[in-house]
């Protein structure tokens, strides 16, 4: 007997749009509702269509949503939570389809449900996509109309094609992921035949990802933060690397506003689309003219704290050009400037006072300048962050933010002004 992860049971269920729809009423956690609709449908009928109704309610629908079509794919739990969303995914696409040109091939291995897939034949390549998991092959077939196989990524010629690939980091069955590249599936030695067979390569990763894993390939790595969150690394290799050895960011639908001085974004496509900035060069720990460090922070002048994007991709030096600006302490990311520095890269934070690392002080700097607190910050594990939050009584609707960072073996602190 077939369980509900077999592909039969999901080629049924899409037979039986009464099932499908009983479910999508159902709490799947309501045990007297799910025993009902075991009487009316087969047991494993039941499960695939109750995961495909919560897969479905995670997804989300609408503008706000990771997909907009999330009420109709077809998927489940683990596939949109692993899934490239559709305006990163739209991004990605963008690039591979003015590189290769309409209606070119692509593979895109390690599918999953398609989020890349749909993205990719919505810019007019024709896809095919490969996963090991069957049900996960057929699923990214109906969602992008495409063409799907079920295959080992290592039984396949790579000479000369374009791909793109998400290998696996974790266990299917036992929920658990490894962030170590060589504990993915498939693994180090494929992505570097992949690297060196391929015409054409984008290989996505967690944002964690360590850019001197391939040594000397030559890529460019690009860090990609959606509505706020980092979500994803890719490495582009072959005719994808625009930039070879240089690392990008970019930010899509960007919580922060645009300053005028910022040079770096682009238009939206439509009026709808989401916001995206984006910037390239040459990473800070390769670069002869880093930031300086070690500046004493000044009252009056500002913090500035990069996007995740910007400081995964170790873009400080390229982003701050033109500003008189230094970091605080070498490799914590923060930076002080006489004058804010362009956003949406940085947030940046008037300095009012240094103070002891106390609550007590925290909050008696913030009554004295009329503040209401915020949050707490912390960089280089100086403080708890959490813990100081709360006992501060800090508020989102507030305007005071304490800084916190290891300066050598000591702790330093700074309240500020949110800009």
């Amino acid at each position: 007997m077939p369980n509900w992860h077999e592909v039969s049971v999901w080629e049924q269920l899409a037979q039986s749009p009464e099932a499908q729809v009983a479910a999508a009423a159902v709490d799947s956690r309501d045990a007297a509702s799910v025993a009902r609709l075991r009487k009316r449908f087969d047991a494993d009928l039941v499960s695939a269509a109750l995961e495909l109704a919560d897969a479905r309610r995670k997804a989300g629908s609408g503008a706000s949503g990771k997909f907009a079509r999330g009420a109709e794919l077809w998927c489940d739990v683990q596939g949109i939570e692993q899934a490239s969303g559709d305006s990163v995914a739209r991004w990605k696409a963008q690039r591979m389809r003015e590189v290769l040109g309409a209606g070119a091939e692509i593979s895109d291995i390690c599918c999953g449900i398609g989020g890349d897939a749909m993205a990719l034949a919505a810019a007019g390549l024709r896809v095919t996509a490969v996963d090991l998991d069957a049900r996960r092959a057929w699923m990214a077939g109906r969602n992008a109309g495409c063409a799907s196989v079920v295959a080992d990524a290592q039984s396949l010629d790579l000479n000369g094609i374009a791909l793109h690939a998400d290998p696996a980091r974790r266990d299917e069955r036992g929920g658990t992921r490894s962030w170590n590249i060589d504990d993915h599936q498939p693994g180090r030695a494929w992505m570097e035949c992949a690297l060196a067979q391929a015409r054409a390569v984008a290989i996505k990763f967690a944002p964690g990802v360590d850019r001197r894993t391939f040594g000397a390939v030559s890529i460019e790595w690009e860090f990609i933060e959606s509505r706020g969150t980092l979500v994803q690394a890719v490495a582009w290799s072959g005719a994808f690397a625009r930039d070879a050895g240089k690392t990008r960011a970019t930010l899509i639908d960007a919580r922060r506003a645009a300053s005028p001085s910022s040079t770096s974004s682009t238009s939206p496509a439509h009026d709808d689309a989401p916001s995206v900035h984006t910037i390239v060069g040459i990473p800070d720990d390769a670069r002869a003219d880093r930031l300086g460090a070690f500046r004493d922070p000044r009252p009056g002048a500002f913090l500035c704290e990069p996007a995740a994007a910007l400081e995964r991709a170790q873009l400080l030096t390229e982003a701050a050009i033109g500003y008189d600006a230094c970091e605080v302490t070498r490799g914590l990311g923060l930076v002080e400037s006489p004058t804010p520095l362009a956003a949406p890269w940085f947030e940046s934070f008037e300095i009012v006072c240094e103070s002891k690392v106390r609550v007590e002080a925290f909050a008696a700097a913030m009554r004295a300048h009329g503040l209401t607190p915020r949050s707490v910050r912390v960089r280089g594990d100086a403080a708890e962050a959490n813990v100081l939050t709360r006992a501060l009584g800090c508020n989102p609707k507030g305007d005071g933010v304490v800084f916190i960072w290891r300066h050598g073996k000591s702790a330093r602190a700074f309240v500020t002004r949110v800009r």
